[in-house]
């Protein structure tokens, strides 16, 4: 009896959590369409590495939840208390400038939302298809959407075919901290941000 409330009380759960999920993916797909659209109308405006788009990627990125998948395992162990602060402090203009221009290079192209669909409770896969200038389809890119506890929703990652920038970008952070320590690490992380200052006053 009690095992049969447990797996009626579980089934209730996963209902109300699949309803939920239902619920959010058509906001996930609108996000996605205003985003993109924001971001093309920024960088035809001001340029691809703007700092428009800069502000538009930094206020709609997860940047909490990236930095702290970027730096974890043996990049993150030695840290101190201050360099783990500074890394939290540069992080959000980081990763803006760092995805500027090449996701102000997809954002210049026309993009079709295709469908969306849970990946797990609170992320949203957003699937859509880039076309070219005759309406075919060259590649598939997955946008993928990120529930906060307060419901508002961020930019987790884009995959191109599949393929994750942040796989890269974090074994990356590895090597640098190996190489150079944490100390490298931030140096590398405040002249991606003051290059990208500096290419969009010249720009």
């Amino acid at each position: 009896m009690i095992n049969r409330l447990i797996a009626l009380a579980a089934s209730g759960v996963l209902a109300v959590t699949a309803a939920f999920a239902a619920e959010r993916q058509p906001e996930a797909e609108a996000f996605i369409v205003d985003l993109v659209t924001e971001l093309r109308t920024n960088a035809e405006t001001d340029g691809e590495g703007s700092l428009s788009v800069r502000k538009t990627l930094e206020d709609n990125l997860a940047t909490e939840a990236i930095g702290k998948f970027l730096l974890a395992g043996d990049a993150a162990e030695g840290a101190t208390d201050e360099e783990r602060r500074r890394y939290e402090e540069l992080f959000p203009a980081y990763i803006a400038a760092a995805y500027a221009e090449e996701i102000g290079q997809l954002t210049a192209r026309e993009i079709q939302v295709k469908n969306s669909l849970e990946r797990r409770p609170g992320d949203i896969i957003v699937q859509s298809v880039l076309v070219d200038k005759e309406g075919k389809p060259r590649a598939d890119i997955d946008w993928r959407v990120r529930v906060l506890e307060d419901g508002e929703l961020k930019l987790l990652d884009v995959l191109v075919e599949r393929t994750s920038p942040l796989i890269t970008r974090r074994q990356a952070f590895s090597a640098r901290v190996r190489d150079e320590g944490m100390a490298g690490l931030l140096a590398h992380m405040e002249e991606v941000i003051a290059a990208g200052s500096v290419e969009a006053v010249e720009g």
